[in-house]
């Protein structure tokens, strides 16, 4: 383009215009300044231009930049310098308004279009995100279905439909449990099946509704289509005919037809459902009121994205291209608060416009910051796991990453006007400190889940499924070594023992008789062998038995006591009855995820932080790591179900199996008095003092282990 530039400067041409060009009265800008705009009927584009540019246009056809220069002061009193007529001639050569280019012969235009054409690579990255397919041209549809469908386009229709929905609204309300109940039978194949063919017949009456509109003030709508986002179909009106209008309230009614449609559709719909019997049919008129109310409101409304809700908001406020020409006054104002340059702004607002242009653009980025963020998350779900990987990691780049390189990039091209001000400065001091904090090992800080424990603890369970005959303890109360704590008795195994002993009495006599009996002469070695097992079954019997007498390991104290416990209730094996805690000092277990296992050693000093704020924290040392991953976790306090942090996977074994990778760590107190015993377990967090870390490299190590574990390295 420079060179072409270069090339008109020399000769003082200027490239003549295409003759099927169209300039129309357009509405005014969003200064009040007035406006027109250029057709090009080949591309199907429209350029809004102000009073300059017309101005030389009109008088284009004198040749020569300095003819043109001239001729504008002569007959109009302006000073047009050479470099506006060039800007001129770049925008109309970068747009292909001009019929030729001397010396040229198009070649800066084929250029500029084959490097505005995609390549290879940027179709396989992100191609599939959006792209349209031109179906048919509806003029003669719309042509011959203009009078039948006139009447709905109309201020009484309006009323009638915005009536209809109030009583729509009032008998829906009446039966508003059935109606929300509804959701719940959708929630099947066969729902969102029906919700995918009610999304394509009100999408297509949505797009009819702005090709309608548009063929009522007398536009060609030169296409109709289908557009893939994600993968996903939509269709669309090629509507860009709308630049024609003058009148900006004709603009935004094509804007809003489609969502007029299906707000039209929606309501007659919850009409039919209030009087419709249950059944399929019901259900069918269902999901398109649904779907209607819900596309119209939530999708189509949204001003950040290309949707009817975005030119709505762009032909109400009058501010055309009101996304680029947004993003380029949010940059300005961006550069301007970071660094102060005072730079002129990209065009002359009003207050009021600027900051509502700046506050749209700057949302529309938060916006799409997350959008893209949850297509690239979504690509990466609906792919298989290397390719939906690659494809997540050029998403990020591509629609997040790069738009900051560029940015950046222009930064370093102004640095000249930009690192003047002591703005400037402050702002430079401010990233440093950001990149030192990220890039700086300076966190020591290693938090685990803990639970604090009586060094010796014992919970008691059931030896066997029994019933509680007798309770000699209470919460809190102090035992000794042998105590009997709980008396439980096993109807099932007195059977056993009883039989048992019955059959090897039996067998003993046998025995005993063996002189008198030939067979059981025979049977000898068989017989002692049988009286020999059935005694060992007596003797594993007896064990149980004595254990239904459930006593106290060592000396301590009970805790934990099942309160729901009473006499004459059957217990299970699985049911934990109480726990003992031992005298003998506590103890602090945790469990460090394998992200921070090598970044302390056994004698590291550490402190536990009570979750009850009333106690005390308790100074530490690490007094064992095991580097073996824990299969599951032997203290529920942690469990995540139980109010712990450490999630864990949901089974039928009822284990407490965490989701990650987590190590068991064993901690003394260095501070607390050997008698001193808590009456609970104590749960908190454990900051272990080790080895310093960026967060730069905890953000690394954590992705490439999410990387490692997808992939299936």
């Amino acid at each position: 383009m420079d060179r072409i530039l270069g090339e008109q400067s020399a000769g003082d041409q200027l490239p003549p215009l295409r003759d099927d060009l169209e300039i129309v009265k357009g509405s005014p800008m969003a200064n009040g300044a007035p406006s027109w705009v250029i057709y090009d009927p080949v591309s199907e584009r429209y350029f809004e231009i102000g009073r300059e540019v017309l101005d030389q246009l009109s008088m284009w056809s004198v040749g020569t930049i300095n003819r043109l220069s001239g001729l504008l002061f002569s007959e109009l009193g302006r000073e047009v310098s050479e470099d506006d007529i060039k800007s001129t001639i770049h925008f109309l050569v970068s747009n292909s308004l001009v019929r030729d280019i001397p010396g040229n012969d198009y070649r800066a235009i084929v250029e500029k279009q084959e490097e505005m054409k995609k390549s290879i690579l940027s179709m396989v990255t992100h191609g599939y995100l959006f792209f349209r397919i031109p179906l048919f041209r509806p003029d003669r549809f719309l042509t011959f279905t203009w009078p039948y469908v006139r009447f709905l386009f109309t201020k009484t229709s309006v009323v009638f439909f915005v009536l209809l929905a109030i009583i729509g609204f009032y008998l829906t309300s009446r039966q508003w449990d059935q109606f929300t109940g509804t959701f719940q039978y959708m929630l099947s194949i066969e729902g969102f099946l029906m919700y995918g063919l009610s999304l394509i017949f009100v999408k297509s009456l949505h797009e009819l509704g702005h090709a309608f509109m548009a063929t009522k003030y007398g536009l060609r709508v030169p296409t109709i289509g289908i557009a893939f986002m994600v993968l996903m179909p939509i269709l669309y009106t090629d509507t860009s005919a709308a630049w024609r209008l003058p009148s900006r309230r004709k603009r935004l009614m094509i804007d809003a037809a489609g969502i007029f449609t299906e707000l039209a559709i929606a309501t007659l719909a919850t009409i039919i459902w209030v009087f419709l019997p249950d059944g399929g049919l019901r259900l069918a008129v269902f999901t398109i009121a649904t779907t209607g109310w819900v596309s119209s409101l939530a999708v189509n409304t949204n001003p950040f994205m290309r949707f009817d809700g975005y030119y709505i908001l762009s032909d109400f406020l009058g501010f055309q291209n009101l996304q680029e020409r947004g993003f380029e006054m949010a940059r300005w104002r961006l550069r301007e608060l970071l660094f102060a340059p005072k730079l002129p702004p990209p065009e002359i607002l009003s207050v009021p416009m600027r900051r509502t242009v700046i506050v749209h653009a700057w949302a529309t980025w938060i916006y799409r910051f997350f959008l893209f963020l949850g297509i690239a998350l979504l690509v990466y779900t609906f792919f298989i796991k290397v390719v939906g990987i690659l494809l997540f990691v050029v998403e990020i780049i591509w629609f997040i990453l790069l738009p900051v390189f560029r940015e950046l990039k222009r930064w370093w091209k102004m640095r000249s006007k930009l690192m003047k001000t002591r703005r400037a400065v402050v702002s430079l001091g401010v990233l440093g400190l950001v990149v030192t904090a990220v890039l700086v090992p300076w966190s020591t800080r290693i938090s685990i889940p803990s639970v604090l424990i009586a060094e010796d603890e014992f919970r008691i369970y059931p030896p066997y499924p029994a019933k509680l005959a007798k309770l000699y303890v209470t919460e809190g109360k102090t035992v000794m070594a042998g105590d009997v704590l709980f008396q439980l008795e096993a109807p099932v195994l007195d059977t056993k023992f009883f039989s048992a002993r019955e059959r090897a009495a039996l067998i003993k006599a046998r025995i005993d008789r063996i002189g008198s009996d030939d067979r059981d002469r025979t049977e000898r070695i068989v017989l002692i062998n049988k009286l020999a097992s059935i005694n060992e079954e007596l003797q594993g019997l007896k064990r149980l038995l004595d254990e239904l007498s459930i006593r106290a390991q060592f000396d301590g104290t009970i805790v934990d006591l099942d309160p729901e416990i009473q006499t004459g209730m059957w217990i299970s094996n699985k049911q934990p009855l109480a726990l003992l805690h031992g005298k003998t000092g506590v103890s602090i277990k945790g469990y460090v995820a394998e992200a921070n296992l090598f970044r302390f050693r056994e004698g590291a000093q550490a402190a536990f932080f009570p979750e009850d704020p009333a106690l005390a924290r308790i100074s530490l040392k690490v007094d064992r790591i095991s580097y073996a991953g824990a299969v599951k976790l032997d203290e529920p306090y942690l469990a995540l179900q139980f109010g712990g942090s450490i999630a864990t996977i949901d089974n039928n074994l009822q284990e407490l199996i965490p989701k990650d990778a987590y190590y068991a760590v064993r901690l003394f107190p260095s501070n607390v008095t050997p008698d001193w015993q808590p009456q609970n377990a104590v749960r908190g967090n454990t900051i272990i003092q080790g080895t310093p870390e960026s967060l730069f490299n905890r953000a690394k190590r954590s992705v490439l282990r999410v990387l490692v574990r997808e992939v299936g390295i």
